[in-house]
This record gives C-alpha cells, structure tokens and sequence, in this order.
C-alpha cells in the first residue's frame, strides 16, 4: 500500500513537470529578456525584476514550487542570457546567482507566518524588506565571486554594485506580485464603476505624474524624492496592490532616470558609486509608501470588521435591529418618492421558548442559527433580514408587490418547516415559524413603524390560528 501510494506521488510529479517547466520557465524568460535589455554599460542590468518574479510566483502558486517549477525557472534564464549573446560560462554563474536569490527568500519566507506572505500585517513590509535584504546578499555573493573570477572585476565593487541592483528590483517588484488579486477573484463587472471612481479620485495620481515630471527636469540626485509626498498621498487613498504598481513604476523610471545621467556626470565622479548609492535610495524611498500604504490597509480591515460587529447580531449574522430599521427606513423612503411598493414580514418562532426550557439556552442558540440560515437562502439575497430581539425577526422587501411578497413569505414557512436542528444523543428538533406580511402598494407615503405594527398584528393572528402560517394584514 505504501509502494502504492510513493508510485502515484511520483507518477503526479512527472506529469506536471511540462506544464510548471513551461509557465514558470516562459515567466522567467520574458523577465530576464526585459532586464538584459536595460543593461546600460557593462553586465549588470538597471533593473532585473526576474529574482522577484519567480520568488513571487513558488510564494503565490506553491503547486509550482516542483521539480519542474525550478528546472523551468533555470532554463528561463539560460535561454534568456544566450539569446542576447552570453558567454555559456558566465550564463551558468550568473543563473546560479539568480536562482539563489528565490530559493534563499522562498526557504526564509517559508519560516514565517503565512500573513507575512499575504502582507496581512502593518509589520509585513518590514519583514518582507528583510527578507529581500538577505536574498539580494546571497545572490551577490555568488554573482560578485562570479564576476571577479571570470573577468577579473573588483569583488567588493561587484558585491555592492549586484546588491543595489538586486535590493530594488526585489523590494519594488516582490510586492506587486504577492499583493496582486488573483484572477478568479476579479469580478469584471465592477471594473466600470472602479475605473469611474478612480478617475474622481485620481488627484494623487496626478500629484505623482507631475512630481515625476518636475524631478525629470531638474538636476541632482535629491530630485529623485521630489515623488516621494505624492506616492504617501496614493498609499493614503489607494488599495495596497495599486500603492505597490505605482511605487515599482516609480523605482523604474528612478533607474531610467539614473541610466540617462550617468554621461553627464561630471568627471571626476565615479558613475557606478554614483548609481548604487541611487539604487540604495530607492530601494529605501519604496519602503515609505508600502509600508503607509499596509498600515492603511490594516486600518480599513479593522474598520470593517468592527462596522461589521456593530450592525450584524453576534449569535445569527443578521442585521442588528437599528441597522435594520435604518437601512428599511432609508430604503422606504426612496421607494416613496418613487411610488413603488414593499412589504414587511414579521417572523416569529413558534414556541422557542419550550425549546429554551426543555433543551437549555445552548439547544436554543442552535436553533436560532439554524432558522437564520434558512430564511437567508429562502431570501435568495433580496431583501434586508434582520432580528429584532429574541426570536424575533423581520424582512423587509423593497419593490415587492403582493403576489412577490406573499411567494417569498410562503418560501420562508416552508424552508423553516424543512430544516431540523440535531440536538446530539438522537434528539433531533423541529422548527416553524410563524409570520405576518404587512404591504404598501405604492400609492401614496408609508412609515416603516405603521408597516411594522401592522406586520406584528398579523404575527399574533397567524399564532392564534395555529402558528407555522403566513397572515397577510389587510
């Protein structure tokens, strides 16, 4: 059995060794393919996001973190440096060094908490800064023994030189790709409405592309923070993933900026000192946003999650009754100056409280949850749901005409009657649930009070005439 189990393991990995060797190998190649091409003199490239990409890609897809996976990264970057004319020798150095930087941030990564992955954290940009500050030394470690070895450069200078390079590609690009929304979760639909209010919102944006342009213009290496107040301005008003796309654009045209430069720098300024101590600052000038733009995030998360507190109940994730009845009233009010009709059901559970008595509070809190699940996939997401206190609750149902409203009320009493609450030790309990549909057609102005009155009316008749039943007030 065992044998059996090792032979299907080792028969799944084979099989996907093509398709990983084929996406993560055709990533890594048109990354590598955009670094070499922007190598200004020399070997080393202005910006080399390919390290990060692939790190990214094992971290967000770990069903790629295989065999294939890795030999399809490793080919990716053999290709890529042959294609553009590299020495065979130095290709396999320098694929080497590439890949020790993703696979020593993917072994650190993988000792943290998985929240530091998802930059869940205020704290996770810091972390993930660290991390990058490791991968980019044991990458220019090997890339700098490579290249004194081979072309008998200056190790020391390599070192620095392979670390700045490799420290902003993989603190600017690393973000993006662990922040970007997966693709089954992008509700194209919405991408209207975001465009829309994007551009209502696109001051900072627009503070960002002016600063660029002023520190285009102006001379000195403090131009490059001339962006700097516009990229906290984006991390206070845009989502983390948006935040992390523009501080990496901004990283990019900070290395275009630098490679413009490098000719007029006056002569006795040594060029490569000058461009790794560029590099270095902007590595560190991308923290500022990402990490404004995580506590931000982390803020909002907070936010939500107590506004969420404040208007569902705790036991059945109903509305609260004041959320309720603002939200019905608010609702009520736009149907009026509309003249539309709606309608409110009052519902009842029938004798929760022998339940309470004969079973405890715990068998009561059970089917109290049970009869809130119903009634919301009864509803079918139409309408406001919400308890009022007890076993009490309403629907409101805006724009619903009598038939409408008498067809979900009837769907609710059935789908209660439907469900049972397992009590353990073989006790299994009923529920029903009695209500009281109170309407207004439209013509002329309603208050939710005089709905909701009318409704608790027509409750207490349908309990005398035997609970389980809908009574329609007149």
């Amino acid at each position: 059995m065992l044998d059996e189990g090792r032979r299907d393991v080792a028969s799944t990995v084979w099989r996907s060794l093509p398709r990983d060797l084929l996406l993560v190998g055709l990533a890594v190649f048109c990354a590598a393919l955009f670094g070499i091409m922007t190598r200004p003199m020399g070997a080393f490239a202005a910006f080399w996001p390919a390290n990060a990409l692939l790190l990214g890609l094992m971290l967000r897809a770990p069903h790629l973190s295989t065999l294939g996976g890795w030999f399809g990264a490793f080919a990716g970057f053999v290709a890529a440096d042959l294609v553009t004319g590299g020495a065979p020798g130095m290709t396999i150095w320098l694929t080497a060094a590439n890949l020790t930087e993703a696979i020593t941030g993917y072994v650190l990564f993988k000792a943290l908490p998985e929240g530091h992955i998802r930059l869940q954290w205020p704290q996770s940009v810091m972390v993930v800064f660290a991390v990058c500050c490791c991968a980019a030394a044991a990458s220019a470690f090997l890339g700098a023994a490579a290249y004194s070895m081979l072309i008998g450069g200056n190790f020391t200078d390599e070192l620095e030189l392979w670390f700045s390079t490799e420290l902003v590609s993989t603190v600017t690009v690393l973000p993006v790709v662990l922040a970007a929304p997966k693709w089954r979760d992008i509700r194209w639909s919405d991408v209207p409405a975001a465009i829309t209010g994007g551009m209502r919102e696109a001051a900072p944006m627009l503070a960002l592309l002016a600063s660029v342009v002023l520190g285009s213009l102006l001379d000195g290496p403090g131009s490059f923070a001339f962006p700097v107040p516009a990229l906290l301005w984006c991390a206070l008003n845009y989502s983390f993933f948006t935040t992390a796309v523009l501080t990496l654009v901004f990283a990019i045209w900070g290395m275009v900026a630098i490679t413009g430069t490098l000719a007029q720098l006056p002569p006795e300024t040594d060029p490569v000192e000058w461009g790794k101590s560029i590099r270095l600052g902007l590595a560190l000038i991308a923290l500022a946003p990402l990490a404004v733009a995580s506590v931000s995030a982390a803020r909002d998360k907070l936010v939500r999650r107590l506004k969420d507190t404040l208007e569902h109940d705790d036991l059945t994730r109903t509305l609260t009754r004041k959320t309720f009845i603002e939200r019905s009233e608010h609702l009520l009010e736009r149907l009026n100056d509309n003249t539309r009709p709606a309608a409110v059901l009052m519902l009842d559970v029938d004798r929760f409280k022998s339940v309470n008595d004969r079973h405890g509070h715990a068998a009561g809190d059970a089917a109290l949850v049970a009869f809130a699940l119903s009634v919301s996939n009864a509803l079918e997401g139409n309408g406001l749901f919400g308890r009022l206190g007890g076993e009490e609750f309403a629907v409101f149902l805006p724009g619903a005409t009598r038939g409408e409203a008498e067809a979900v009320a009837e769907r609710v009493r059935n789908a209660v009657e439907m469900c049972t609450v397992d009590l353990g030790s073989g006790i299994v309990l009923p529920i029903t649930v009695s209500g009281g549909l109170a309407l207004h057609a439209g013509d002329g102005r309603a208050t939710l009070d005089a709905m909701l009155a009318r409704a608790d009316a027509a409750l207490y008749r349908a309990k005398e005439q035997g609970r389980n039943c809908i009574v329609t007030a007149g």
